[in-house]
């Protein structure tokens, strides 16, 4: 596919690092010349230092012949301009990131359709959403949904005090609804194991399977469940004011405070929140957290927009003595601190946003895509279409590679963990679990057989996930 990709911040990065390894043809238009060396200087893709809401300059990136525009800079009306100009072109897909809700929410006179866009997203509302699902399951680092909630998948650290360590895994008593399909060790070395395989404590396991079965992963790694009703937020940008709506409108009761340092998004956030108690000062000042009685928090999501800040807010809350911390990350290289602090549950929503755009990219008939946080697997939710390579034939006859693992199938609304005997049928929901290197070999086994990347069958995949 032809992409191009305005705007060469974090998500554009993420999206032109991720494409440019899959092999696509990416050109990225930045009219910053800092942020466009960064990218001439890392990746294999072609950069144009301009203004990406210019008809000349998408003519100059070959428009006429992009499959794909992703316009995600800082601006949104350099996204809406660039995504209308692309539509001008017949570019069958566009995808366009907007913050401001007047936009694109209901309020909106125009709908994203009628301004050009097929595709619209927020990172920090999908962040938001992200740290929602942790608070609602908290003995998991990451949480995931598939096939409409029927299939979860969770990552969870194994403490010392847990049964299932040091034995090999097809020996573990593990419901026959559930099964580990990755591991991570403290030192950043990640497997999909085998059957004789152990997990060791301090190992993040990423387990796989029934929700209901998954919802008390308490009992599976034997340690006390931990309950989240106090929550405390520091900062108040857009993903601390977009949690906080959240947490109001949740069915789970919550008590929430939240906390910035700038007391004119103070009154901001006193007028846009109803049930949060706003607070003025400083997250990451010692006598700040005391007078405000962090210890009362069970939780405390560290999302200031700056990772030395979140670290050293998350260090005092842990100080405290808080059960549950979660911190958002903005560059990906300080997702290795926070793994040698201790600190487990971390957000990144450039790559939430990388992930939720990557799907359309792929030849397979994807529903679900996600990245986990420390990058080092992908989990594809796919519809097996029946002319692909493995369909009607066992797991074991499949052929795939090592480093890729078919975790469930969801078939007549019935959850399946699957085992080398198991026939892949046509229309089945497949959940894989694979690492990059060998995610991009998915299509060979699981996209249609006569696919045709043309212009005509990218518009029919949009349709299909819109459907969805």
């Amino acid at each position: 596919m032809h992409i191009i990709i305005v705007g060469g911040g974090g998500v554009g990065y993420e999206l032109a690092r991720n494409l440019s390894e899959k092999a696509q043809d990416v050109v990225v238009v930045e009219k910053n010349e800092a942020k466009a060396r960064r990218f001439k200087e890392a990746l294999d893709v072609l950069v144009i230092v301009d203004n990406g809401a210019n008809a000349a300059v998408l003519e100059q990136a070959d428009v006429k012949n992009a499959d794909m525009l992703i316009a995600v800079t800082q601006v949104d009306e350099v996204n809406i301009i660039a995504c209308m100009l692309a539509k001008q072109y017949d570019v069958p897909i566009t995808v366009c990131r907007i913050r401001n809700s007047g936009y694109a929410g209901d309020a909106s006179v125009l709908t994203p359709k009628q301004l050009g866009i097929d595709i619209v997203i927020n990172p920090e509302r999908v962040a938001a959403m992200e740290i929602s699902k942790m608070l609602h399951f908290p003995d998991a680092a990451e949480v995931e949904y598939f096939n409409h909630g029927k299939v979860m998948m969770l990552g969870v650290v194994v403490g010392s005090e847990a049964g299932i360590t040091g034995v090999p895994l097809r020996k573990l008593p593990i419901s026959a609804d559930a099964i580990i399909v990755g591991i991570s060790d403290p030192e950043g070395k990640f497997i999909v194991p085998g059957g004789d395989d152990v997990v060791k404590p301090g190992n993040k396991i990423y387990m796989l399977g029934n929700s209901h079965t998954l919802k008390d992963i308490s009992s599976l790694l034997h340690h006390e469940k931990t309950r989240i009703s106090q929550v405390s937020i520091l900062g108040g940008g857009m993903i601390g004011r977009q949690l906080a709506r959240l947490l109001e409108s949740s069915k789970q009761p919550f008590t929430v405070k939240l906390i910035e340092k700038n007391i004119d998004r103070c009154e901001e956030l006193c007028r846009d929140l109803d049930k949060t108690l706003v607070i003025q000062g400083d997250a990451t000042e010692i006598a700040m957290l005391k007078e405000e009685d962090t210890d009362w928090a069970d939780a405390v999501i560290a999302a200031t927009g700056d990772d030395r800040n979140n670290i050293v807010a998350a260090l005092l809350a842990r100080q405290f003595g808080v059960k549950k911390i979660i911190c958002e990350v903005m560059k990906p290289q300080y997702v290795s601190v926070y793994n040698a602090l201790g600190i487990d549950s971390v957000i990144n929503p450039r790559l939430l946003a990388a992930a939720q755009i990557l799907r359309l990219t792929r030849r397979e008939d994807i529903v679900a895509f996600s990245i986990l946080q420390d990058e080092k697997a992908e989990v594809i939710e796919i519809i097996l279409p029946e002319s692909a390579k493995v369909a009607n034939k066992k797991v074991l006859a499949a052929g795939l590679p090592r480093g890729m693992l078919i975790g469930s199938i969801v078939r007549n609304n019935e959850v399946i963990i699957p085992n080398g005997n198991t026939l892949l049928l046509p229309d089945d929901h497949l959940v894989i679990f694979a690492i990059p290197s060998v995610s991009a070999k998915l299509d060979r086994y699981f996209a249609p057989a006569s696919a045709k990347e043309d212009r005509e069958y990218i518009r029919n995949k949009l349709i299909h996930l819109e459907e969805s």
